[in-house]
């Protein structure tokens, strides 16, 4: 197992074949959200805590599974500030340190939104398309000289126009978005790791 502190608000855990084994777990009843996922997650925010300093009481977090080609996999848990749209339910107030009540089921999301531009520029044309619709958190990569934009949309009631307006730019990772993911975590190149289109919009 390795914990990762990426940024203040993300932590990246890749977990081997031998921690699921451990766990007596792998990825499918890790994302249909089973007791023994629910059990493996807590367990990880008490060892990002004690290793990484990651502490997610009074966070609103989103969990991203993506295997891996050694059949591990690898988890990006991300806390979302206050203040956010919080009405997805993927996005859980987690458990408070003194507990009184039965903790809350975390939501493992397993189908990342994933976009791949031929080049720069695009990217560019294509987050300033979306500049006052698109809400939530979105991150840039390099991989292979094609650049991926992988954005979480905050609000359902937009994502079909952005999942649109994108695809105008870019050709979006269908059913490989989840092979995709575990590869840019593992080998892509991190170009802007949060905020990535309104950083674009802001600055280029």
């Amino acid at each position: 197992m390795k914990i990762e502190r990426i940024t203040p608000n993300k932590i990246k855990i890749t977990l081997s074949v031998e921690d699921l084994k451990e766990w007596d777990i792998n990825f499918e009843t890790l994302t249909h959200n089973s007791p023994e996922a629910q059990d493996l997650f807590w367990n990880l925010i008490r060892r990002a805590e004690a290793e990484a300093g990651f502490y997610a009481d009074g966070s609103q977090l989103i969990v991203e599974a993506m295997p891996l080609k050694n059949d591990g996999f690898v988890m990006i848990i991300t806390k979302i500030e206050e203040g956010a749209d919080n009405q997805l339910q993927r996005y859980i107030k987690p458990r408070e340190k003194k507990e009184t009540r039965p903790r809350k089921k975390v939501r493992i999301v397993s189908n990342p939104l994933i976009f791949a531009f031929s080049c720069l520029d695009d990217v560019f044309l294509a987050c300033k398309s979306i500049k006052g619709r698109f809400s939530g958190e979105s991150s840039l990569y390099k991989h292979k000289e094609i650049y991926y934009l992988s954005p979480t949309i905050l609000n359902d009631f937009i994502a079909e126009d952005i999942d649109v307006i994108l695809s105008d730019f870019a050709r979006k990772e269908g059913a490989s978005a989840l092979i995709k993911s575990g590869e840019l975590a593992e080998h892509g190149e991190v170009i802007i790791e949060n905020g990535a289109v309104e950083n674009i919009c802001l600055y280029f």
